[in-house]
């Protein structure tokens, strides 16, 4: 062993030396830490990023851990353990070692990594930025653990070449049954690559609508206007019809109806509406604004007002103000606006019958039936066709019953 040439600790029994062994070790480990610490931050003081720096503070608890690990493996090498109760013991500490130094490389390379991608985003303007750094996370973190999982089942003496063969077995089997969720997955990477929508955006699918807030591996989060989060399984987002409000750009056209009385010249209400509408401020004044003459309603002239606005957060605020601003402009100019209107007539019953089959004006059909085809049938025919109906019925119930 490492430690059979120095004195001192022969001298001691196997408790007290795996005792001074622990202690001594890590109090060495963490001072190398300590002092590599103080170089690496010197060194990277330099640097512009603050990468080293992050990376530097997300490290610092995995290394201890591992410093801990490992004093504690060479110390405990000092006692003779029985075979059983040591197996177990030192491959669980090596276990342990490997969590940790997956731990440690799974943070360090997620942070730089996740920095790259946004430096590269930033440098091409790249609509897959925040989406493809979440679904690199997510296949980085479930990669490790699959490569730690194998590293620990050498450790426990598991043989990984009949592992996997019974592995690939299984694992179809559990593809038909995570069928949905594997949909789902590459649903996900289908949107992310096919740039249909990133986190930021607003977005309407199937009826609801809001900012996208995640995509993950499996589902995609919207956060609506009402503060709510909707889920939606990505394989649904796929298969659906997605409206991108900020696709191709954030500007959008804002449509506003109504309708005005009849005997009201057209061309007067393009004139006022337009009027009004062009003293938003917070309009895009470059295009075009129209006011548009749709049909000659039940009961009334129904028109269009379309005008543009540069940012999608506009929408809302332009939309009441044009409305109210039309709205009184109208009521100023005494033009009417059409609502819904019912007439209720209530009849005198004292002077107004009710109709009768028994009028004399229907009696040219009394006692008269018409078949689908207009065929009449008299009263003697009908009652002659219903005899011989029953005679039929009879008759066949006499055979049914004694079989002639």
């Amino acid at each position: 062993m490492i430690f059979e040439n120095i004195p001192y600790l022969n001298n001691l029994s196997s408790y007290p030396r795996a005792f001074v062994i622990f202690f001594g070790l890590l109090i060495l480990l963490r001072l190398i830490l300590y002092i590599g610490q103080k170089i690496f931050i010197k060194i990277t003081s330099k640097t512009k990023s603050n990468l080293d720096d992050v990376i530097l503070q997300k490290s610092n608890k995995p290394l201890n851990f591992i410093a801990l690990i490992i004093s504690l493996i060479l110390a405990l090498q000092q006692i003779v353990f029985d075979a059983s109760v040591g197996n177990v013991v030192f491959k669980t500490l090596y276990s342990l070692l490997a969590i940790s130094i997956g731990y440690l490389v799974f943070h360090v390379a997620d942070i730089s990594l996740m920095r790259l991608w946004k430096k590269i985003s930033e440098q091409t303007d790249s609509n897959i930025d925040d989406t493809i750094g979440q679904l690199v996370h997510e296949v980085l973190r479930i990669t490790l653990i699959l490569i730690i999982g194998v590293f620990i089942l050498n450790i426990w003496g598991v043989e990984i070449g009949p592992f996997l063969a019974g592995l690939g077995i299984a694992g179809l089997a559990v593809a038909l049954a995570l069928q949905p969720t594997l949909s789902n997955i590459f649903s996900g990477i289908s949107i992310v690559l096919d740039g249909t929508f990133k986190v930021g955006d607003v977005i309407e699918v199937s009826g609801m609508s809001g900012e996208v807030y995640q995509i993950s591996l499996r589902t995609s989060r919207i956060k609506s206007f009402d503060n709510e989060m909707i889920i939606i399984p990505n394989s649904v987002m796929a298969g659906s019809t997605v409206k991108n409000f900020f696709q191709p750009d954030i500007s959008i056209r804002v449509n506003l109806e109504f309708g005005v009385e009849y005997g009201v010249d057209p061309e007067y209400i393009k004139k006022i509406v337009l009027e009004e509408v062009e003293q938003i401020k917070i309009i895009d004044k470059d295009k075009e604004i129209q006011v548009i003459f749709l049909e000659m309603a039940d009961s009334s002239l129904n028109f269009k007002v379309r005008f543009w606005v540069d940012d999608i957060s506009k929408k809302w605020p332009t939309h009441q103000e044009a409305i109210t601003r039309i709205y009184r402009r109208l009521y100023k100019e005494g033009i009417g606006i059409p609502y819904p209107q019912k007439t209720v007539w209530m009849r005198d019953e004292k002077n107004v019958k009710s109709p009768s089959p028994e009028d004399k004006k229907f009696s040219s059909v009394k006692g008269k039936y018409f078949s689908d085809f207009g065929h009449e049938y008299s009263e003697k025919e009908i009652a002659k066709e219903k005899k011989e109906e029953e005679k039929e019925r009879k008759s066949f119930l006499r055979k049914f019953r004694f079989g002639k």
